[in-house]
């Protein structure tokens, strides 16, 4: 037998009644360690089949599934995974996990507002958040859910999503052909009892196909019918669904447009900066809270970045597409620490390459470098990195 795990493995467990990660790993004779790193792979990429499920029955735990395609036609009488008795504050993201959210301009607030208020306005809580990469939109929805203390749901939008996927799918479960929830019908199914908190995420790059299906259950009726069950009727309430619809910028960005109705079912909308554009202390102050750097030195940082974001704005500039996201100016910071600490020469612009330049650019990175150096030159200050744990403390 060939020393690396194979998907087609992997499927074959499944089917033979495999369907935690060590039960796989026993019938592939596979050490648990190596195991639940491959699983992990294969369910991050999705051109893999493979999916991984919470049972929410009496077994708990996480089962590894796969695609049950024959099933779709009998799916009415299939038993589902967990009997619907889902556990909702297991989808509550901790709030020690989820980073304390800086406003831009009043978002949050401005957010908040519309929710406190729903009840009396009779308005949907549906929003809508765009910006560029890194600048806060996921981490907005996060913390609006741990706050809340509602569960969080997310819907990945991207070209290979079915509209049948947000309702649900047949599946092998250790062997067994169960029905899986998809992520809408959770959503639904939790707003019966509470607020919940649904990501759809990068909502531009869903199709038609998709859309179809997304988009009905976001007006005030909050109901979806799974043909394949019977049309089974699956109504959750409206004003408990808050939906946070992100959409990236950017010219290299592939995008499918939406029409104003679509636009009207998402409900309002923010455009976000990057953070240090629009507060630049507040961006140095995150960085600073994020790593052993102080406010003042991670400021030069932030107004390097912000070079970069304006150039990448500037449509004169055509080929710099993108500006530097926030957490990539975290990593730079904690890289440079980490160099000066070892005593490695210009522990600033070395970080710089290998945190920000070649992680996010290629075919400019030579234009964004020299950006970046020319950024930190003409800074009054030079960040100090030596003690800057002791200086915080």
């Amino acid at each position: 037998m060939s020393s690396h795990l194979k998907i087609d493995d992997v499927h074959d467990a499944i089917e033979n009644g495999a369907g935690t990660k060590n039960e796989i790993a026993e019938h592939v004779g596979k050490s648990p360690s190596n195991t639940n790193r491959k699983l992990k792979e294969w369910v991050e990429n999705e051109d893999v089949r493979l999916d991984r499920h919470w049972n929410h029955g009496d077994a708990g735990g996480y089962v590894y599934t796969i695609p049950a395609e024959d099933a779709v036609d009998d799916a009415e009488d299939l038993p589902i995974l967990g009997s619907r008795n889902y556990d909702w504050d297991r989808f509550v993201p901790e709030v020690d996990d989820v980073p304390a959210y800086r406003q831009a301009d009043q978002e949050l607030d401005e957010i908040e507002a519309v929710l406190e208020a729903r009840e009396s306005t009779g308005q949907l809580p549906r929003f809508q958040i765009s910006g560029p990469t890194g600048c806060g939109k996921t981490t907005l929805a996060e913390f609006l859910a741990a706050d809340r203390g509602a569960p969080m749901i997310t819907i990945q939008c991207n070209y290979a999503l079915r509209g049948a996927e947000l309702l649900g799918t047949p599946q092998i479960v250790g062997g067994d052909v169960m029905w899986v929830d998809g992520p809408l019908t959770r959503a639904l199914l939790a707003s019966r009892e509470r607020e919940v908190v649904v990501l759809i995420d990068e909502v531009t790059r869903a199709t038609a196909r998709s859309k179809g299906t997304l988009f009905p259950a976001l007006d005030h009726r909050a109901e979806v019918k799974i043909k394949p069950r019977g049309n089974e009727l699956i109504a959750g309430d409206a004003s408990n669904l808050i939906t946070v619809a992100t959409m990236n910028e950017g010219q290299d960005y592939e995008t499918e447009s939406l029409d104003a109705a679509e636009e009207r079912r998402l409900g309002l909308k923010w455009e976000l900066p990057y953070l240090g554009q629009h507060s630049p202390g507040l961006e140095a102050d995150l960085v600073a809270d994020k790593t052993p750097m102080e406010s003042a030195d991670a400021r030069v940082l932030v107004d390097a970045a912000n070079v970069v974001r304006d150039a990448a704005e500037d449509e004169s500039e055509p080929a710099l597409t993108r500006g530097v996201p926030t957490p990539a100016v975290i990593s730079w910071a904690q890289t440079a620490y980490a160099f000066a600490e070892r005593g490695i020469d210009d522990p600033v612009g070395r970080a710089m390459q290998s945190a920000v330049v070649k992680p996010v650019y290629d075919e400019v990175a030579g234009d964004v470098a020299g950006k970046i150096h020319s950024a930190l030159k003409q800074a009054d200050q030079e960040p100090e990195l030596s003690n800057t744990e002791e200086a915080k403390a």
